[in-house]
């Protein structure tokens, strides 16, 4: 099964967040999330709907965590989080992304969202 990959907009700024995120469907995937992958390309990033609490038990790298509501507002922003930690934020959804990745996009809470599909080849 191929997941959606989205590019991820910031419309305050229209600077853009991430230029692929893959959007992590099922339970597997929604499981599995980023663990046990030894990095993450730069400007990438994975999706999960809705945000019902995230670990990062086997990561190998840290992420920053992007919390927004279903008005695709940034609702808050976790930088850093590192190995073997939990948040336990409810939002419609969040973005993990490349520790750093936040703070060098400028996104801030209350930030408008726009997730545009990419098309595959």
């Amino acid at each position: 099964m191929t997941l959606p990959k989205y590019e991820v907009t910031n419309l305050k700024t229209q600077t853009v967040v991430a230029s692929e995120v893959v959007e992590a469907r099922g339970a597997w995937a929604s499981f599995k999330g980023l663990m046990l992958r030894d990095s993450l390309p730069s400007g990438h990033g994975m999706v999960f709907r809705p945000a019902r609490g995230i670990h990062t038990n086997f990561m190998r790298f840290p992420i920053d965590l992007v919390f927004f509501d279903k008005e695709m507002r940034v609702k808050k922003i976790r930088e850093a989080m590192g190995a073997w930690r939990y948040d336990f934020t409810m939002a419609a959804g969040v973005i993990e992304m490349n520790a750093g990745a936040a703070r060098a996009s400028g996104i801030s809470p209350g930030d408008q969202l726009q997730f545009s599909p990419l098309n595959e080849a």
